[in-house]
């Protein structure tokens, strides 16, 4: 069963600040949420998959050691060792057990499924009950990238047709790009990640097409040409672009009156903010 994009994390160190950018650039934000393990989140909803943009809000709540599937313990350690930026990609889960057995089959699993709840709040201002279930997989080579899979146990407390639209025309994250020095080394764990059984093979790297965006892979050079910027490196894999796409002719205005800086490259808006490649297509109108 393929998998296709559920969140983006963006970590950051001031969540209000990095908000503020989003909202500036037209996307709707909400409020604050609060995680018992010490992480507050606000949340930028798309069409079936949202940005989380993530703040280590209060670390003395992060007990023990953690290990390589402890979100607080993730994030504090990637943040205190690479900066702020897209610190993992988080694709969507019909059964977070039957997926867990997929991952461990293909060797890159081995974690028990992490059951977690938090309390949230409807368009109203009413507040409702959030249940998920998590599994991960990983690369031992890719330390610096968090890759799970969720499954939204009260999808209808957490989906909202009633939020507003976002003013930039925005309506989806059609795709999330991933550098390292060579990506078909990569291509196996893509595949147990994705479900994606044959990804295709470009002279750039890897892609996977998902149900909901795609999921890319490619070498540090192109990144550079297609984006104007060096992406960050890290021994495996590394999160360094998500792209959006909806109405071009609304993106267009709105990041031309948010007053942040943007190139034009291959039919993008290219923004760099808080450690992150946010890239917005406006070569399409849909």
């Amino acid at each position: 069963m393929s998998r296709g994009i559920d969140h983006v994390i963006h970590l950051v160190r001031d969540l209000d600040a990095a908000a503020s950018t989003y909202e500036k650039l037209g996307f709707f934000v909400s409020s604050r949420n609060k995680h018992p393990f010490g992480t507050h989140n606000r949340i930028v909803q798309l069409d079936g998959s949202y940005v989380e943009i993530l703040e280590v809000a209060e670390p003395e709540k992060i007990q023990g050691e953690g290990g390589p599937t402890s979100f607080a313990h993730f994030h504090r350690d990637f943040l205190a060792r690479n900066g702020e930026g897209l610190s993992g990609l988080v694709l969507a889960s019909n059964d977070a057990n039957a997926d867990k057995a997929a991952f461990d089959k293909a060797g890159f699993g081995g974690f028990p499924v992490f059951d977690f709840g938090r309390m949230g709040k409807r368009p109203d201002g009413s507040e409702a009950e959030l249940a998920f279930s998590l599994s991960f997989l990983r690369e031992p080579d890719s330390a610096d990238v968090m890759t799970f899979v969720c499954q939204h146990k009260r999808p209808e407390n957490f989906w909202f047709k009633e939020l507003p639209t976002h003013r930039n025309g925005v309506s989806r994250a059609s795709g999330a790009i991933f550098t390292a020095e060579s990506p078909t080394d990569h291509q196996y764990f893509l595949q147990a990640w994705t479900g994606i059984r044959d990804p295709r093979s470009t002279s750039l790297g890897v892609v996977a097409e998902t149900p909901r965006g795609s999921v890319q892979i490619t070498e540090p050079r192109p990144f550079e040409d297609a984006f104007g910027v060096k992406p960050a490196t890290s021994r495996g894999l590394r999160f360094s672009a998500v792209v959006f796409a909806g109405n071009a002719a609304k993106i267009r205005d709105a990041v031309s009156r948010s007053g942040i800086a943007a190139q034009e490259r291959n039919g993008r808006l290219v923004i760099h903010a808080y450690g992150a490649v946010l890239a917005l297509e406006v070569n399409a109108a849909g």
